[in-house]
């Protein structure tokens, strides 16, 4: 049961971190131009790449911690706020925070934009990459099951990335640009939620370093908040 709350809650994070419904905008936009069959191959090669980033700085977390001298409640806060300002640009999509005019000038020049800035950073950004590192980090030692669970989290929302970015047109047609504000704002606001989440877990166990404070808050810093 454990193992599927960490799935459950790593893959609930970065299905709203990476906003796969509201990417499909600016992936059509990006390949403007371009055949069905080319989109989909785009779309293919950027989960496969969403895929490996995630993974990489899935397990390389802890080593990247260590070498750095980053805590896990510093990962927490730092990871927090990033997360929050990605969650305030998604509640307010007409503001193009996610994609400048002139990255997207740029990107629709380019014949392969799988990698950047499909894959990265449009939805493997530092928000989602700060979410795999701290879920590394949280791992106490190698147990084979909370990897493999938070392992099978990235790869289904890469999965889930793809399915979208292959769909997009079906998609945008049927719901509308309307209908994909309103989906990207309640994704904005639900990453706003556990953005600040994250700084409240962090700076407990700040205070509990500290020696400022001595309970552990409940729920997520007794072990159940997986990153």
């Amino acid at each position: 049961m454990e193992l599927w709350h960490d799935f459950l809650t790593i893959f609930i994070a970065l299905f709203v971190i990476t906003d796969p419904l509201g990417n499909v905008g600016i992936f059509l936009s990006i390949t403007d131009g371009d055949s069905l069959a080319v989109r989909r191959q785009q779309a293919r090669k950027g989960a496969i790449y969403v895929f490996l980033l995630l993974f990489v700085f899935f397990v390389g977390g802890s080593f990247i911690m260590r070498f750095f001298g980053i805590t896990l409640d510093g990962i927490r806060i730092a990871g927090g706020i990033v997360v929050a300002g990605v969650g305030l640009g998604l509640m307010h999509p007409k503001a193009e925070t996610k994609h400048t005019g002139e990255e997207r000038e740029e990107s629709v020049e380019k014949e392969d934009v799988s990698f950047t800035p499909l894959a990265l950073p449009l939805i493997a950004g530092p928000g989602a990459l700060a979410v795999v590192i701290a879920a590394s980090a949280k791992v106490d030692g190698f147990h084979w099951g909370p990897y493999a669970a938070i392992s099978l989290a990235v790869l289904a929302t890469a999965a889930l990335n793809w399915i979208c970015l292959r769909e997009a047109p079906v998609l945008q047609s049927w719901m509308g640009k309307n209908g994909m504000n309103a989906v990207t704002r309640i994704m904005g606001f639900l990453l706003v939620c556990i953005a600040v989440q994250m700084i409240i877990v962090g700076s407990h166990g700040v205070l509990i370093d500290w020696g400022l404070a001595a309970e552990p808050i409940s729920g997520a810093a007794k072990g159940n908040f997986p990153f």
